[in-house]
């Protein structure tokens, strides 16, 4: 995916949308670390509705060559990354993404009838994070699958990312969520094309 050029600036926005506990605004700052070590300029910040487990949690990454000057919501996202797919049924996930953009979603199948006109990539995500976390944590799995199906961000700096950020938890968390962005990166990597 091309980057898009917004008010002549050439801007990147990100979307994320999950349940409380799923990682959601930590995937954020996942991606805009990752894309300030690919040598971009990045924010990452979230909003919250009420701030308990399995409550609906947005979290907004930009990324540009050029200083970014908003500090607002994401309302016209190019990406739209889903950690749950239930929430399809009770919020408006899709609202303001770009013609022709991307939706990663954590699910084995394409829902039916939902989002025609976007690009979609849907691989188990919180089956992937299970077998390497040990918990269904989909947040990194997506992840390696958004920078495979964009390219705007490389697996190198995600991982350096993932090592950074998650050093004070452990060598052991820091490697079992290196292999999750790696998988979610490989599953893409390895598929002809993305669902249209």
């Amino acid at each position: 995916m091309n980057m898009e050029n917004k008010n002549g600036v050439e801007l990147r926005d990100i979307r994320l949308h999950g349940r409380g506990g799923q990682g959601t605004v930590s995937a954020a700052a996942l991606l805009a670390l990752a894309a300030f070590e690919d040598g971009f300029e990045s924010q990452a910040f979230p909003k919250f509705g009420s701030e308990r487990r399995g409550a609906p949690v947005e979290a907004y990454v930009r990324i540009s060559r050029e200083v970014i000057r908003a500090h607002n919501q994401v309302y016209k996202p190019d990406v739209v990354v889903i950690q749950d797919a239930g929430l399809l049924r009770s919020e408006p996930l899709l609202k303001g993404l770009t013609p022709g953009g991307l939706i990663v979603l954590n699910a084995t199948e394409k829902p039916a009838d939902i989002g025609n006109g976007f690009r979609w990539i849907f691989l188990p995500a919180s089956e992937i994070g299970e077998r390497h976390i040990g918990r269904p944590l989909p947040n990194t799995v997506l992840l390696g699958a958004m920078a495979a199906g964009t390219g705007w961000v490389s697996l190198a700096a995600l991982e350096k990312a993932v090592t950074n950020h998650l050093a004070k938890k452990g060598e052991k968390i820091v490697k079992a969520n290196i292999e999750a962005v790696r998988e979610g990166f490989g599953f893409v990597a390895q598929t002809e094309e993305l669902v249209s």
